[in-house]
């Protein structure tokens, strides 16, 4: 989320280090990624990537499967993110699919992703926006021969919420969200988390950008129409008429997408009956799963979540569990407040999942 940035940059050069030693040594890794574009109903044009899998399928005629990530905040490209990169751990068997955000393409290098994003990113950026945006390349992949294997969705913060909205349409196989407020409206969310001079401003931002979306209004660096999107949605409703599996990782002491949230999205499926959650809450965890002694636990934790999804696999192959076919019928200026700015950009650092 715009508002909730940080940056680990040293420990994501570690990831990504890691990642580009996996592709070195893998054969399978021969074949080029590959990268297109979709047009949108507007004219636009979606910028999607796949990276080939960081494993060889133990058989070549089997169907290709995908795994998509959505990353956090800002206007950096998802294709250059080292943090995306290293996602690709939670599934290396199937290929890593990237889905940039309205006004980004894949040669963006903004000096800051919040500051310096394009004029397009601002006015039509939504979480609905991205959800629709990867439901329709999904939709595009499936038609093509041989990528009918499994579809895993993992995403991080903002992008929790993305994948929460593309989950009951997208009919994946396993979804994964870390460091992501589910069980609440990110308004009440925001109330947890900012200074209370910030806090009192919320209200009327929020009515301001239900009235006028379009209006080009900004605060805290997202527009009035990213605003309006999110502010009276619950990303836990939506993953509860999902039929996926799914893994919700938590950290205890984070402080931009805070755990009572998560809390409340566990006990949503725990209140409709569901069975489909699995919640880690880890204890002494921040946003960026550093633990409360300050050492970087994030591939311990990817680690964990790649043996999850691997199970969750295994056990769809086992009952022959299809969510079936990507539902295609869902494609289809205020200066920002100085208080808040200066909360923000003393939280910014490198997003993990951006």
């Amino acid at each position: 989320m715009r508002i909730m940035q940080s940056v680990r940059t040293r420990s994501w050069l570690r990831a990504a280090a890691a990642v580009a030693a996996m592709l070195a040594c893998t054969l399978a890794q021969a074949a080029t990624v590959q990268a297109g574009t979709r047009a949108r109903a507007d004219g636009s044009l979606i910028h999607w990537s796949l990276t080939p899998p960081l494993h060889a399928a133990p058989d070549a005629r089997s169907p290709r499967g995908v795994l998509l990530v959505a990353q956090g905040s800002g206007c950096h490209p998802a294709s250059a993110s080292a943090s995306v990169a290293a996602a690709h751990a939670v599934a290396p068997a199937l290929a890593l699919l990237t889905v940039e955000k309205y006004g980004v393409s894949p040669h963006d290098r903004p000096a800051d992703a919040i500051a310096d994003c394009s004029q397009d990113y601002r006015l039509h950026h939504t979480v609905s926006q991205r959800a629709a945006d990867a439901l329709q390349v999904l939709q595009g992949l499936r038609d093509v021969p041989g990528w009918s294997g499994p579809l895993v969705l993992f995403g991080g913060s903002e992008g929790g919420a993305v994948v929460a909205q593309l989950a009951p349409l997208a009919r994946p196989d396993a979804v994964v969200v870390m460091s992501s407020s589910l069980g609440e409206t990110l308004a009440d969310t925001i109330r947890r988390v900012v200074p209370p001079p910030v806090a009192r401003q919320l209200d009327a931002v929020l009515a301001q950008a239900r009235r006028d979306p379009a209006s080009g209004a900004s605060w805290g660096g997202a527009s009035a129409r990213w605003w309006a999107d999110v502010a009276d949605t619950v990303p836990a409703r939506a993953l509860l008429s999902s039929a996926a599996p799914v893994l919700l990782v938590q950290g205890e002491r984070d402080a931009l997408a805070p755990v009572a949230s998560a809390r409340l999205a566990q006990q949503a499926y725990r209140e409709a009956g569901h069975g489909g959650l699995t919640y880690w809450e880890l204890p002494g965890h921040d946003h960026f799963m550093v633990d409360a002694h300050g050492v970087d636990q994030r591939d311990r934790v990817l680690g964990r979540v790649a043996t999850w999804v691997a199970d969750r696999l295994a056990e769809r192959a086992r009952t022959g569990a299809d969510e079936g076919a990507v539902d295609g019928s869902a494609v289809g200026a205020t200066m920002p407040d100085a208080d808040l700015l200066r909360w923000h950009r003393s939280m910014r650092r490198l997003h993990p999942w951006g």
